[in-house]
């Protein structure tokens, strides 16, 4: 009986915990993103529209702002910042964040492989992007999609700009200021 008792208050508070984030109350008290900038105690992010965490990111052309948590106990780990935001093989386009602005451009593909997992020798254990100056191409590693195209020429050739920033979320009141912080991308929420 205590056993049944137990199994049914944690299947309740879990289903609260996702009314708590459903798409009622997203951008209304939950935010979420990929971060284009962290620095004197604020994270900005280009908003990602998308509530539904098994379909693809929609980034708007829209960067919020907040203040970080004032408790330290609701941040999570400081956030990676970087200007490149996504990249779609298909279409050969790429995202950046540019002069506060979310730029989608074409881009000439070099190389492009699919279905990489990270455990692969060509990404484990490797840093991206890669830059290759001389060549003007970038490679970066997205969506298990390793990619190497040429750098658009008005665009910097350099490792800071093509950077993919972490998936940040926010929880608020008040717009501006963030109650909670969870980096999405370095936080495993299933881990036991």
């Amino acid at each position: 009986m205590r056993t049944r008792n137990l199994m049914l208050t944690i299947v309740l508070a879990a289903s609260m915990g996702l009314a708590a984030c459903s798409g009622e109350d997203y951008g209304k008290t939950i935010a979420q993103g990929r971060c284009v900038a962290f620095a004197d105690g604020k994270v900005t992010f280009v908003k990602d529209s998308n509530v539904e965490h098994k379909k693809a990111p929609k980034y708007e052309n829209k960067a919020l702002t907040f203040a970080m948590p004032t408790d330290p106990k609701e941040i999570g780990p400081e956030p990676k910042a970087g200007a490149f935001i996504d990249f779609n093989a298909d279409k050969k386009e790429v995202q950046v964040f540019k002069d506060g602005n979310l730029v989608t451009a074409a881009v000439e593909i070099v190389n492009v492989e699919k279905g990489i997992e990270s455990f692969n020798s060509k990404v484990k254990g490797k840093n991206f992007p890669m830059i290759n100056a001389d060549k003007k191409e970038v490679t970066v590693y997205l969506k298990k999609t390793l990619a190497t195209f040429k750098i658009p020429a008005d665009m910097p050739a350099d490792e800071a700009f093509w950077t993919k920033g972490d998936d940040v979320r926010v929880f608020f009141k008040e717009e501006g200021k963030a109650l909670r912080f969870m980096n999405i991308s370095k936080t495993n929420i299933f881990k036991k």
